[in-house]
C-alpha cells in the first residue's frame, strides 16, 4: 500500500509568515493544549487558518487540515485581522470556556 504524503500548505499558498495561536491559548487557559492552530499569511496577502499538531480541530470546516483526507481547501480571508476573528472562533468551539474573554488581550500582557 502506498503511503500519502501530507500536502504542505507552505507549498500550495505560498506561505510568508505564520503564528502559532497555542501560546494564546495556553495564556488563556493556563495549560498548554493538545491541539493547536497557526493564522497563515500568503505571499499573496491572504490569510488562513491551519491545524498545527493535534486532532481537536479536524472537525470545523474552513480550516486547513493537511492530516485529513480528503484535503480541503481552507477559506482564505483578505486581512489579518478577518483570519484572526476566524481562528478566535474555532478556538473557542474547541475550548468553549474560553467564550466571553478577551484573547484580544494576550497581545497586550506584558507578563
Amino acid at each position: 500500500m502506498k503511503s500519502r504524503a501530507t500536502p504542505s500548505t507552505h507549498e500550495l499558498y505560498q506561505t510568508v509568515g505564520h503564528e502559532h495561536l497555542d501560546a494564546l491559548v495556553y495564556w488563556a487557559l493556563g495549560d498548554f493544549p493538545d491541539s493547536g492552530v497557526n493564522l497563515v499569511e500568503c505571499a499573496d496577502g491572504q490569510w488562513f487558518v491551519k491545524v498545527d499538531h493535534g486532532d481537536d480541530y479536524d472537525h470545523i470546516e474552513g480550516i486547513a487540515r493537511p492530516n485529513v483526507s480528503p484535503f480541503t481547501e481552507p477559506d482564505f480571508f483578505q486581512t489579518e485581522e478577518k483570519a484572526r476573528a476566524f481562528a478566535y472562533e474555532c478556538i473557542r468551539q474547541v475550548h468553549p470556556s474560553l467564550n466571553g474573554v478577551d484573547l484580544d488581550a494576550y497581545y497586550n500582557d506584558d507578563d
